[in-house]
Order: structure tokens, then sequence, then C-alpha cells
């Protein structure tokens, strides 16, 4: 992958996080809005999932997917990848990884209080 479109690829793929925040978070949006941020998020998602690097945009969606669900295993990858020369990770995917935390960790810090604000206020 060349660094142009890596670089693509993360600001792309950081987007497409923040427009998923957002649906989840907008208690003042309404549902058009909603449907809006899902649907500029699907095109962003299906671009890079029928494009040529669709490989490492699944393995960055499946990073990041991994520091919420198992944050303990997902540090160990990235300890391991770095303590093991030419093991199982690409420096790309070693990339992907430090995303997907730093991704997961902005989540965890900005998610509201209490469950007003839950997904299931809006059926979803």
């Amino acid at each position: 992958m060349h660094p142009e479109h890596e670089e693509a690829m993360r600001e792309a793929f950081t987007e497409l996080d923040r427009l998923t925040r957002l649906a989840f978070r907008s208690d003042f949006a309404t549902q058009a809005d909603i449907n809006r941020l899902y649907t500029d998020g699907g095109a962003i998602d299906q671009g890079w999932h029928y494009g040529p690097h669709r490989e490492q945009w699944e393995f960055l969606k499946q990073a990041r997917s991994q520091w919420e669900s198992d944050p303990e295993a997902m540090r160990q990858a990235l300890v391991e990848s770095v303590r093991v020369p030419g093991g199982r990770l690409d420096a790309v995917q070693r990339r992907s990884i430090e995303q997907g935390r730093v991704l997961a960790a902005a989540r965890i810090r900005f998610e509201p209080p209490g469950p007003a604000h839950g997904p299931s206020e809006r059926g979803r």
C-alpha cells in the first residue's frame, strides 16, 4: 500500500468513526439527520470495501472493533508484533491496530452518561 493510499484510508476511517459516533450520540438530531450520517458512513465504507485496498480496510475495521470487545487481546497482538521481528503483522497492520486503539479510547472518553442516550432510544 502506497503511503498516500494509507493516509487516505486512515482519514476516511476516522471520518467513518466520527459519523458513527454522531449517529449514536446525537440526541438533538432528527431521524433524517441520523439517516444521512449512516448514508454518508456507508458510502465511505463501501468505497473502501470494494476498492483495491479492501484487505487493509477490513483489517482496520476489525482492529477498531476488537479494541472495544477484547482490548487485552489487541494489546497482546500489538506487543507481539513489535517484539517478533518479521512477525505476523506488517507495518500497515500495526498502524491500523494503533489507530483502532486511539479511536476506541476516544469513543469511551466521549460516551454520554446514562441510558437516556442509548441506542434503544431511537429503536436501533
